[in-house]
């Protein structure tokens, strides 16, 4: 499926932002990336709980209670073993806010201990979005699960609206905390986002739909207008809040372009086996990436010395956190999540 080859291509991109020298070029902002995530997110678990809620639906009798217990079951087999994985190795290799902050990782809740930080912390400033993953799978179940299902669009366009409604406050918000778009509640546009295009799709709409892309089209041309505008100092009209809402609506159709598939070089390359492979591990990769210059630290220390301070030892830098990254990301693979993922399988309502 191309998705995982768009998956790849999203993730080795975040690695580059996040292990390239200052002062080299980055590949477009960060935020398209992270982002494209953020909305696979709300398109996939909206999705799957649209799907579990009609089969529990036909079937009868009273469900909810019995599918939040093994919903969060399974997703807890699916990214906590890692996770707290990972967090051991971030102890391990001493990255420095790990102590001091533990509970706040240990909890999901680094979001809202980076909001009030004000800076990213070295080897696990990337822990924020997976706390706010991890606040979004306990919380929409309820939604989508609860809610009326003539309300559903509703309920999760209010949820959606909360996004760029609380950007619009962020000068305000900035006075209580540093970083508020951090915090949960100035990202549900993301979420929702996906969340709306699986809504659509399971009430009938195609993703070939040329409503969908032109929609997808237009709210890239407002993203990058309204980004252009900031970058060169002209003024926004107030607009800066939507800028990530036009993003994650651009990021719509790239979502079902993955699902349906491209044509030509691109699908070729979608489809090639290193990058289908990474897509499928990119949960793993995302949780070492920013752990891998610590790893690569500690065991690779000579790399820092005088003789590699120049442009081809930064290259080898790069390798080296690459490498590491790939080598944790199929140690965790194998001895964590493929025996986890056997039970995991197993596991599913009555």
């Amino acid at each position: 499926m191309q998705l995982d080859g768009l998956r790849a291509v999203a993730m080795l991109a975040i690695c580059w932002d996040h292990w390239c020298p200052a002062g080299w070029p980055r590949v477009f902002p960060f935020e398209i990336f992270l982002f494209f995530f953020l909305v696979m997110t709300g398109y996939l678990i909206t999705g799957s709980l649209l799907r579990e809620r009609d089969r529990a639906e036909a079937r009868g009798g009273a469900w909810r209670a019995e599918a939040l217990g093994i919903y969060q079951i399974r997703r807890g087999l699916r990214i906590l073993a890692p996770y707290y994985a990972a967090l051991a190795l971030a102890l391990l290799v001493g990255a420095p806010d790990i102590r001091p902050g533990l509970g706040w990782y240990v909890l999901h809740l680094s979001n809202i201990h980076m909001a009030f930080l004000g800076y990213w912390p070295a080897g696990t400033n990337h822990f924020w979005s997976l706390s706010m993953q991890q606040q979004f799978y306990l919380a929409w179940p309820f939604v989508i699960w609860f809610a009326p299902r003539k309300w559903l669009v509703a309920s999760v366009l209010v949820i959606a609206a909360i996004g760029p409604l609380t950007r619009c406050f962020h000068d305000d918000l900035a006075a209580w905390c540093p970083w508020p778009n951090v915090l949960t509640w100035a990202c549900l546009d993301y979420f929702g986002i996906g969340g709306l295009l699986a809504l659509a799709v399971h009430r009938g709409m195609a993703l070939e739909s040329p409503g969908l892309r032109w929609i997808s089209i237009l709210a890239a041309a407002g993203y990058g207008m309204i980004c252009g505008a900031h970058w060169f100092g002209w003024p926004t009209f107030g607009l800066r809040a939507l800028q990530q809402t036009m993003l994650s609506v651009s990021l719509c159709g790239f979502i079902a372009a993955g699902q349906v598939g491209f044509s030509g070089p691109a699908g070729r390359m979608l489809e090639h086996p290193a990058l289908q492979r990474i897509g499928r591990l990119s949960y793993g990769v995302y949780l070492f990436h920013n752990l891998a210059p610590l790893v690569a630290g500690k065991i690779l220390w000579f790399l820092w010395s005088a003789p590699f301070d120049s442009a081809a030892g930064s290259v080898l830098k790069v390798c080296a956190f690459a490498a590491v990254t790939w080598g944790l990301t199929l140690a965790s693979w194998r001895w964590i999540e493929a025996p986890l993922q056997g039970i995991r399988s197993r596991i599913g309502p009555r």
